[in-house]
């Protein structure tokens, strides 16, 4: 696209496509290497306007440094995913901070969406009051 003059209706058509496919392609690869994120999900956190302009930006940014559409598109996702990636490491590093502030100390959720706090008394608690053999209590950091 030129920088200097209006976008024709195909550039943009093009820069459109273009951004869809970067947030398509770094949806399954990150649902491939990690199948239990959600692919909508991704697909949809990557397509909010937000990641929108993030693509575009960073594939233009490549462009004008004459990279070849591909290579820019593939800076573009890489940068998508890295972004993606620290947005959520710093998202558990929040909830860490909160589960080490309250009062209550670290808690765990089980499969069935309650949340106890991270001890065997309050897990066998749950466990005896809402579970059976059959389908025990599972455990996941909160």
């Amino acid at each position: 696209m030129r920088a200097t003059t209006t976008p024709t209706v195909r550039e943009v058509n093009d820069l459109g496509e273009s951004i869809g496919k970067i947030a398509a392609f770094a949806a399954m690869s990150l649902h491939e290497s990690f199948p239990h994120l959600d692919l909508e999900d991704l697909v949809g956190t990557f397509t909010r306007d937000e990641a929108v302009g993030f693509i575009g930006r960073r594939f233009l940014a490549a462009i004008e440094e004459s990279k070849t559409p591909g290579e820019a598109a593939g800076e573009a996702g890489t940068a998508l995913i890295h972004a993606w990636a620290d947005a959520r490491l710093e998202a558990r590093a929040q909830l860490d901070r909160e589960a080490d502030a309250s009062p209550w100390g670290p808690m765990v959720v089980c499969w069935c969406g309650t949340e106890v706090r991270d001890e065997a008394e309050a897990r066998q608690g749950h466990h005896d009051s809402w579970h059976t053999d059959q389908r025990p209590a599972a455990w996941s950091t909160v």
